[in-house]
C-alpha cells in the first residue's frame, strides 16, 4: 500500500508543474502553492553539489529535492547496500560526505584511500599518495544504519581485495623510485647478501654493500631508503640505505 500523499509533497508536486509549464516566469509570492520552502546552508551546498540539470534550478525544483534528501522512504533498504557518496571536504581527522539520500555523513579519515574512489574506467585515480582523497571523489561506502541518533547516516569504506590493494601500493612506490623520493620501511632480518625490509606490504631486499652498520642494527624501527630497481614479474624490490651514495649503483625498471 502506498503512502498517503503529505501537504509538502502535493506543494512541491504544484509548484514543479508551474516551473515546467512557464520557466521564465517566477512564482508568485502571494501564492500558497509557490511559497518557497526556507533552506539552510547546509541544504543549499547539497543542492549544488548534488542536483545536475541544463538550466538554473527553480525553487520547487531545490526544494523537491531537500524534501527527498531528508525524507527518502528508500532509505531502510539501504542497509548493508554499497552506495556512492561524493566528498565535500578533508581534513586529518574526517571525510565529509554527500550521500544523495539523508544529508550529509562522516567516515574516519583513515579508513578512506584511492582504492574506495569511483571512476568510469574502474582505475583508481594516479595520486602522489594511495591517502589522496579529494573533494568531489565519489566514493565506494556501505551502509551500516541509515539513521543514527544524529541525524545522519553510518558508513564504512568498502572493503577492497587485497590484490588491489597490492597493486595500488607497487605503482606508488615505483613513482617514488621513478621521482628519487625515500619511501619508508623497517629492516625485519639479515639474509643472503644483505638484509630483508618490509615496505609497504611487501618484502624488499637491502644489499649489504647499500646499507649503513647504524641502520642494519636498527630492526624493527620504521626508517628512510631509496628504491633503486623494481621487477613486477617476480615482485622483487631492491633497495639502498637513504644516507648511502647511489654511485655505480644502476636503476633498473
Amino acid at each position: 500500500m502506498r503512502a498517503r500523499r503529505s501537504p509538502a509533497i502535493n506543494t512541491l508536486d504544484a509548484q514543479l508543474q508551474q516551473a515546467d509549464a512557464s520557466p521564465a516566469s517566477a512564482p508568485s509570492p502571494s501564492s500558497p502553492s509557490s511559497a518557497p520552502l526556507a533552506p539552510s546552508d547546509l541544504d543549499d551546498v547539497l543542492c549544488r553539489h548534488t542536483l545536475r540539470l541544463p538550466k538554473p534550478a527553480s525553487t520547487g525544483q531545490e526544494a523537491a529535492l531537500r524534501l527527498l534528501s531528508r525524507f527518502n522512504g528508500a532509505l531502510p533498504s539501504l542497509r548493508g547496500q554499497t552506495i556512492l557518496a561524493k566528498v565535500l571536504s578533508v581534513d586529518s581527522e574526517r571525510v565529509t560526505v554527500d550521500t544523495g539520500y539523508n544529508g550529509v555523513a562522516e567516515v574516519p579519515r583513515a579508513d578512506v584511500s584511492i582504492a574506495h574512489v569511483h571512476t568510469a574506467d574502474g582505475a583508481a585515480p594516479v595520486r602522489p599518495t594511495t591517502s589522496d582523497v579529494r573533494p568531489g571523489d565519489l566514493l565506494r561506502l556501505r551502509v551500516d544504519a541509515p539513521y543514527t541518533p544524529y541525524g545522519d547516516m553510518q558508513l564504512t569504506a568498502v572493503r577492497e581485495e587485497s590484490e588491489f590493494k597490492r597493486r595500488l601500493a607497487w605503482g606508488e612506490l615505483r613513482r617514488a623510485m621513478e621521482a628519487g623520493q625515500p619511501v619508508s620501511g623497517r629492516v625485519l632480518n639479515d639474509c643472503v647478501g644483505g638484509f630483508a625490509v618490509g615496505v609497504a606490504g611487501f618484502v624488499a631486499f637491502l644489499p649489504s654493500a647499500m646499507a649503513a652498520r647504524d641502520t642494519t642494527q636498527r630492526v624493527g624501527s620504521l626508517q628512510s631508503f631509496r628504491i633503486v630497481a623494481m621487477d613486477e614479474a617476480r615482485r622483487r624490490i631492491t633497495l639502498r640505505d637513504a644516507g648511502v651514495a647511489a654511485a655505480g649503483f644502476r636503476r633498473v625498471g
